[in-house]
């Protein structure tokens, strides 16, 4: 994944067709030239034009100017580029902020979510640490999928047992908030679990104020995979099984309508966590992901991505 990263990096750089080393600093010539008009000022909000001041515009910069930067940094040729400056500028469409911030400069990626999974080992849990440092500093909001790492107390080794997933989250809890992202805003993550995983109990309650604070990520946003089968026994008022990761051997019993309605209040008391119901996603995928035999797992940090 970091060699891929590093190779989307250099692709912006060459398509930029910088002839100097990149920094965060580095604002680029314009690939193609851009008619600009100043009269389109007037279509912006002030609002709008606060936060294009407050978050976007570099030393020296009209609003116009910022547009064309972008519209000619993103495009195939000057025609092309003048069509998007216009689309722009008219505010027939706005581009998201990594896209309208980093266009034609060496700082970021046109890139707003990434999503990616934890491996079941402590390699894998320092990997992804060190990946979403990258990402997050980088511009990028990140959904991470827990659901393969094993519950507090499953064996480990030859005689060991497991500390959860709740001790790494917390770590990475702590990255994001040292993370920033430039001046645009803070690092910004998000962690999915299956409902049916062992610690889902505690992990609902991660963003809550109470409690043992060393077993919190009050920086972190969180989600939930919903399955049919839990929803049913919602339904049904039935018991529903927490199962390890690891080999779907049975580590817990929970009433599933009490764990529903557990997972409401909270969703009521912070407005977390996000909910996706996996299931339906998957009946809802294209044909040709299905015949590849694809199978989705988690969501981005807004919830309107799938990997």
């Amino acid at each position: 994944m970091d060699e891929v990263l590093e190779k989307m990096s250099e692709a912006v750089a060459t398509s930029n067709e910088a002839s100097e080393p990149l920094s965060s600093s580095t604002v680029l010539a314009r690939r193609f030239p851009v008619v600009t008009d100043a009269s389109r000022d007037a279509l912006l909000t002030e609002f709008g034009k606060e936060t294009l001041n407050d978050r976007y515009l570099l030393p020296g910069e009209s609003y116009q100017d910022l547009f064309a930067r972008v519209a000619a940094a993103y495009s195939d040729d000057a025609n092309h580029a003048q069509r998007v400056y216009d689309y722009i500028s008219k505010l027939w469409f706005m581009p998201a902020t990594p896209v309208l911030s980093n266009g034609g400069t060496g700082r970021g990626l046109p890139i707003s979510c990434y999503l990616n999974s934890v491996d079941d080992s402590l390699e894998g849990i320092v990997n992804t640490w060190n990946e979403n440092v990258w990402l997050a500093s980088r511009g990028g909001g990140i959904g991470t999928y827990w659901g393969n790492v094993r519950g507090i107390g499953e064996p480990v080794g030859l005689n060991g047992k497991t500390s959860g997933i709740i001790p790494f989250v917390r770590v990475m809890d702590s990255l994001t908030l040292a993370i920033s992202q430039g001046s645009l805003r803070r690092g910004s993550a998000a962690c999915y679990l299956d409902i049916s995983h062992p610690e889902i109990e505690e992990f609902l309650e991660i963003r809550k104020t109470s409690g043992d604070f060393n077993r919190k990520a009050l920086n972190l946003h969180h989600g939930v995979l919903l399955t049919d089968e839990f929803m049913e026994a919602v339904r049904d008022g039935a018991d529903f099984n927490l199962r390890s990761p690891k080999d779907q051997s049975v580590r817990g019993t929970v009433n599933a309508r009490a764990l529903f309605q557990k997972l409401v209040e909270v969703r009521l008391a912070t407005g977390e966590p996000y909910i996706v119901f996996n299931d339906t996603v998957n009946r809802m995928m294209p044909k040709h992901h299905r015949e590849l035999g694809l199978k989705v797992s988690t969501s981005n940090l807004c919830s309107e991505i799938t990997l």
